[in-house]
């Protein structure tokens, strides 16, 4: 069985960017990733970057978000 404390060191010493990747793995490793799912949501994102680009959405300030919700 693995040293957890010792993966854990040698996750420790690795950047951001390598910690997010195998974070994805870990989970993609739990939870299979469905194809036709991450289709759908992929479809999703991309009308909703286009409707922000063009200007049929407006955005909400993270502030008044923030502030609406901390109450």
């Amino acid at each position: 069985m693995l040293d957890m404390e010792k993966v854990f060191v040698d996750i420790a010493s690795l950047n951001s960017e390598n910690k997010l990747e195998l974070v994805d793995k870990i989970l993609a490793s739990i939870y299979p990733t469905n194809k036709g799912v991450e289709a759908v949501w992929q479809e999703e994102a991309e009308e909703r970057i286009t409707a922000y680009s063009e200007g049929r959405v407006s955005t909400i300030d993270e502030q008044d978000i923030l502030q609406k919700y901390s109450k």
